[in-house]
């Protein structure tokens, strides 16, 4: 059923119904400033009143930190790579799955970051934690090859996460580069940053 349809009101179970007046809330909040998004608009295209609305979220920033915790927690779910691989394949892959999880989640992905200028510190604190998780899991992958982690290698890697998040969500709406120039833009950032590193830089051979 699509979560867009106006009309007859059809009863839905809290889960069903919770994960529709996301999805509606993600498109609105990515295609207007948040505080043009009116829980009546909301709350007319998912066929509902406005206080069974409220009874899942109390306030129109309470739905948008569900969206962009729903966004944190989409990006979070891709697999690891094989621990066996050699460094720039694990890279490969790991980065191949970021994308990805980038594509399959771009409707969260850009209300999440579209309503950043009026994001209170609980919503920037969800956006931070989900960098720093692919941050340690970047991290997590150069160390496990014998690199040593250094003050500067950390702040080199956090600078390349925030870089790629932004990069993803221009690309999403661009496309001015294929998705494998995109993957190998990534990658060559990253080893040019790991090289900079003293004595830091990891060997490419499991």
């Amino acid at each position: 059923m699509s979560p867009e349809r106006t009309g007859a009101r059809t009863r839905l179970d809290p889960a069903t119904r919770r994960e529709q007046l996301l999805q509606i809330g993600a498109r609105l909040f990515a295609e207007q400033p948040f505080e043009e998004v009116s829980i009546e608009e909301i709350s007319k295209l998912a066929g509902v009143s406005r206080g069974l609305m409220y009874r899942y979220f109390a306030t129109k920033r309470d739905l948008f930190r569900a969206v962009v915790q729903e966004a944190a927690d989409r990006l979070a779910e891709a697999p690891d790579p094989d621990p066996g691989l050699a460094f720039e394949e694990q890279l490969t892959v790991r980065l191949d799955r970021y994308i990805a999880a980038f594509e399959a989640n771009a409707t969260l992905v850009r209300a999440a970051y579209a309503g950043m200028a009026s994001a209170d510190e609980e919503v920037r604190a969800i956006i931070t934690a989900q960098a720093r998780g692919h941050e340690d899991s970047i991290m997590g992958t150069i160390t496990s090859v014998g690199a040593v982690e250094t003050p500067k290698l950390r702040m080199a890697v956090r600078g390349w996460v925030l870089m790629c998040r932004m990069l993803m969500i221009d690309w999403l709406d661009s496309r001015e580069i294929s998705r494998d120039e995109l993957l190998d833009l990534f990658r060559r950032c990253l080893l040019a940053l790991i090289g900079d590193a003293p004595a830091s830089h990891p060997t490419t051979t499991a």
